[in-house]
């Protein structure tokens, strides 16, 4: 029970920092509404104070000092740098020293998202799923990004990146709502890349995720055949001990002549006696 609610803490984590360093990102290299560069300062200032909170934790059961070398990005990443220049100082839009920090506290995330999650780091690598997640994340930079590039400015739909991300997600997961769609022969050739890459991430997911049950499955076979052999041999050794402690068909022989003989001197010494 306590691995499981550590292992659904650690994806908790590690979704929460994925999707704060993709925002961080985007909002630092692309245009943005205002109003959602605030509430990115308020998404990141919520991942920073649970990481805070998860790195608090793990400091207690080590030694703070090594604990912190080993960790040294976690000064970076507990700081809410845009909640700070936009929230508090009251600036309009990051500025280039805000950008240039929120691209180190992204690199900082990268490293946080094996420090915090080595369980679902672990089944990721055996099941593969890293190539599904890294494909869907690059597909989804890469695309929103030159869609934004190719429609801004020609389409009235993509006036900020957050329409072109739009547009992708809803390409990706086949939604489609048609409320963004593109009016360049260079925004459909990103449509139909981002089509096509759909039925890839899907097809990796799907072959991680059987991979991965299969592994599974395999792994309980193999304990309940080792646990099933190991039964065998207890019942052996306890049918090899009972074998020993049971006297050979001779030594019960024995045993009956003398308990007939000395039967009989019981009773030749009664005869003597009532004799007497």
């Amino acid at each position: 029970m306590n691995r499981r609610l550590g292992l659904l803490l650690e994806i908790l984590y590690i979704s929460v920092i994925l999707i704060d360093g993709f925002l961080l990102l985007t909002s630092s290299l692309l245009p943005f509404k205002m109003a959602n560069y605030q509430n990115i300062a308020y998404f990141d200032l919520i991942t920073s104070m649970l990481l805070l909170v998860g790195y608090l934790v793990q400091m207690q059961k080590n030694e703070p000092k090594a604990y912190l070398k080993r960790n040294w990005n976690l000064v970076i990443i507990v700081i809410p740098f845009s909640f700070i220049a936009i929230n508090i100082l009251g600036i309009d839009g990051p500025f280039t020293v805000l950008k240039i920090l929120n691209i180190i506290k992204v690199v900082a995330l990268m490293f946080a998202v094996r420090q915090v999650g080595r369980s679902v780091d672990e089944f990721v690598e055996k099941s593969r799923l890293i190539y599904g997640v890294a494909f869907f994340l690059a597909v989804l930079l890469i695309s929103s990004i030159s869609f934004f590039i190719v429609e801004n400015g020609i389409n009235p739909n993509v006036t900020n990146y957050e329409d072109s991300l739009w547009y992708v997600i809803q390409t990706i997961t086949t939604v489609g709502y048609g409320d963004v769609v593109p009016y360049t022969s260079l925004g459909r050739v990103v449509g139909v890349i981002a089509m096509l890459s759909a039925i890839g991430i899907s097809s990796l997911l799907t072959a991680a995720t059987t991979s991965s049950l299969m592994d599974k499955f395999r792994h309980e076979s193999d304990k309940l055949s080792k646990r099933n052999s190991k039964y065998v041999q207890n019942l052996e050794k306890k049918i090899d001990t009972l074998n020993s402690e049971i006297p050979k068909k001779e030594s019960m022989d024995n045993l009956h002549k003398e308990l007939k003989d000395l039967k009989s001197e019981i009773q030749e010494l009664k005869n003597l006696l009532e004799k007497k």
